[in-house]
């Protein structure tokens, strides 16, 4: 692991996302499984099928609420530190073969950048 990336820090992360996903995850499904079932019963539907969408609704509002979080916890600040998405830079071919082909030498003070 990083040493950037403590066992602690993992932690909060975690938390911070997990704990959200789950409280939106239970709230949001309760109403909308409700809201749905009372409807489903009053025109006449069968249990199981009114269950299984429900399922459906839970999971989908659990995916929901979990890419929501993400983002959110993504977005922020942790006090001693934060997370950042970084762009790989690639470089074409030729300034691969380059950079591979000349030897290694130690440089100079005045050359590092």
């Amino acid at each position: 692991m990083n040493e950037k990336l403590t066992r602690g820090r993992l932690l909060r992360i975690w938390w911070a996302w997990q704990w959200r996903t789950v409280v939106a995850t239970f709230v949001g499904s309760l109403v909308l499984i409700t809201v749905f079932a009372f409807l489903a019963g009053f025109l006449g539907m069968e249990k199981s099928l009114i269950t299984a969408i429900g399922n459906l609704i839970y999971m989908g509002v659990g995916i929901f609420a979990s890419i929501y979080f993400l983002g959110f916890v993504l977005k922020k600040d942790f006090g001693d530190f934060r997370l950042t998405i970084e762009e790989k830079v690639y470089c074409d071919e030729e300034d691969f073969r380059k950079q591979h082909d000349q030897p290694d030498a130690l440089q100079s003070e005045d050359q590092i950048v």
